[in-house]
């Protein structure tokens, strides 16, 4: 691999500056931008977004029935608790509602820049500034460019951003329409139709009572198996007067989340390779079975329900459905397990060479995690994001904290590598790293402003020795090399007592590497102390004054806090973790 990049092939645009610029305006961008007003009074924000509206997945996602699978109170920002939720399981309007109106009261829109593709965000390194270029786009094409420029870049793209393009040979021979559900096609009328439907996960599944309900025939072709258990129901709803002080005391709505987050926290015991790890599955299994034996036809049981050794609970993204196994006892819904050998003009045709037709074709497939945020490139000191993988993490993401990586200085990444969760909710995970970068780059966004000729300087990997840059170049901060990948030995470490490295066949791998690259490897409430208790050790800071290790102004009990080992992960030997490359070894 060459130690040099090819200079960059953006436009020359004449660049505007920010402080801080976070590409994606979904739930983890928006937590980014408020926290960054409210804590550090940091305003001069620029959110780039490829969408027309704040929210991400929820202003992404409009298909029928499209709604969260986790309780409202816990998928909710702390700051900004919500007292009248419609439901235990709001839908996508509803958190779409909310997550705009979060941003409307923290003064956002003036910080947005919607309907735009990031092409490259590149690192300077001898101004320490971070330039990404963007392209408007509209109906009639490409629009105006950008040159943007920034002392702090966040990448929040969103894990599951990018959806799987449809991979059954003759799709493009099809005559009818075919579409994601993440990029639903309103205008299709289903009445009469015959829709044919590819997956059966939590968006298929969501989907089928709608498809069911408008179309001539629909036949749902299950390509896996999957855990479906009933909704719970909110356990408070029989309490005389809660819903009146929910609404009306911030203490009762923190107190409610606060057990519900205790009650999603102790399920993380279900993927535990342990006696009780294996007691709590059992009991997930048997409730699964009983929904499924009392909801679904006899005749598909077998085709949706896995066998005890077949599919262990916890590999996969857990299903929590009340209408989906009712909805297929109507005589016009079949599902199919028989693999999709390709598409035709109006039929779909089966290995076994059957043809079923079809008019319409609603692909539920899943996401690329390692494609999010495409097309941007994103250059460091000396590789590329996807290099770095490349060389460090066998072709899958690595990141330090879920949001570091080493060559990558005054960039931090939310729901990057090992964010996910199978029990918790998301943004309980986004704001612990949020807070975790916010205190990282305190002395970077307290520096003053560049001066023009500094955010004008063309970014290159190689320094200039220009004297005068070099006076003017801002505070910087990264992860060493070896806090990084000693992090993902432990992760490593971690995942062999996890049910996800005993066979689990699903996207929390990465197919490049086989390694868990989505999910975290151990419980929230230690994710949010060493999010909270930074190890000062492991990170590499330039310009403090003095050439100090370490920034002013960190708390006391912050450091104490580091003393005790509290943000610390144990040490592990590279040569207990063979699924780890001889690049992450030798380094």
């Amino acid at each position: 691999m060459p130690d040099t990049l090819p200079p960059c092939e953006q436009p020359q645009l004449t660049p505007e500056f920010h402080d801080v610029i976070i590409v994606g305006a979904g739930i983890s961008g928006i937590a980014m931008a408020c926290q960054l007003k409210r804590k550090l009074n940091i305003h001069d924000i620029k959110i780039l977004e490829r969408g027309p509206d704040p929210s991400g997945t929820w202003t992404n996602n409009t298909y029928p029935g499209c709604a969260c699978d986790v309780p409202a109170p816990v998928y909710s920002y702390s700051f900004a608790t919500k007292g009248d939720w419609s439901t235990f399981y709001p839908q996508q309007k509803e958190l779409k509602k909310y997550f705009g109106t979060v941003a409307k009261e923290h003064d956002l829109h003036k910080n947005f820049h919607f309907q735009t593709t990031v092409n490259e965000a590149r690192y300077d390194r001898d101004t320490g500034l971070w330039h990404l270029w963007s392209t408007d786009w509209t109906k009639d094409g490409e629009g105006e460019k950008h040159h943007f420029v920034c002392k702090f870049f966040v990448s929040a793209v969103g894990g599951l951003s990018q959806p799987k393009k449809c991979d059954i040979d003759g799709a493009d021979t099809f005559a009818g329409p075919i579409f994601h559900t993440a990029a639903w096609d309103h205008s299709v009328d289903l009445a009469g139709k015959d829709v044919v439907l590819v997956g059966n996960g939590c968006s298929a599944t969501q989907c089928v009572p709608y498809l069911a309900e408008h179309s001539k025939t629909l036949t749902q072709f299950v390509r896996s198996k999957h855990w479906i258990a009933p909704h719970p129901h909110q356990p408070f709803d029989s309490i005389p007067g809660f819903k009146w002080l929910l609404q009306r005391s911030v203490f009762v709505r923190k107190a409610q989340r606060l057990l519900i987050w205790l009650i999603l926290e102790s399920h993380f015991i279900m993927v535990l390779q342990n006696p009780l790890g294996r007691l709590f599955r059992w009991n997930w299994r048997r409730k699964c079975e009983a929904h499924m034996k009392k909801n679904a036809p006899r005749e598909y049981w077998d085709m949706l329900l896995p066998k005890k050794d077949e599919l262990m609970v916890g590999c996969k993204r857990r299903i929590i459905d009340d209408d989906y196994l009712p909805t297929l006892r109507q005589p016009h819904v079949k599902v199919e397990n028989t693999k999709l050998a390709r598409i035709e003009k109006e039929h779909v045709v089966l290995a076994d060479g059957r043809k079923i037709k079809a008019d319409v074709i609603v692909m539920a497939n899943g996401f690329e995690p390692t494609a999010a945020g495409a097309p941007m490139k994103i250059v460091g000191v000396s590789r590329t994001l996807h290099e770095h993988w490349a060389k460090y993490g066998e072709g899958g993401m690595v990141a330090y904290r879920s949001s570091l990586n080493s060559g990558f200085p005054n960039m931090g990444q939310i729901n990057a590598a090992n964010t996910g969760t199978g029990n918790q909710s998301l943004i309980f995970a986004s704001e612990c790293t949020v807070n975790f970068l916010l205190e990282l780059a305190k002395p970077v966004l307290a520096s003053a402003r560049p001066p023009q000729f500094a955010i004008e300087h063309y970014p290159s990997t190689t320094l200039s020795g220009d004297q005068k840059l070099d006076l003017h170049k801002i505070p910087t901060f990264e992860v060493k090399l070896k806090a990084e990948l000693d992090e993902q030995h432990w992760i490593a470490k971690c995942m062999s007592k996890l049910v996800f490295t005993s066979g689990c066949k699903s996207w929390y791998i990465d197919a490049k590497s086989g390694r868990v690259t989505s999910m975290q490897p151990d419980w929230q409430i230690n994710y949010m102390l060493r999010a909270t208790f930074p190890k000062w050790d492991d990170f590499r800071y330039t310009g403090l004054k003095g050439g100090r290790r370490v920034p002013e102004g960190v708390p006391w009990w912050k450091r104490w806090g580091d003393w005790a080992g509290l943000g610390h992960v144990k040490y592990v030997d590279p040569k207990e973790t063979p699924s780890i490359n001889r690049a992450a070894m030798d380094a």
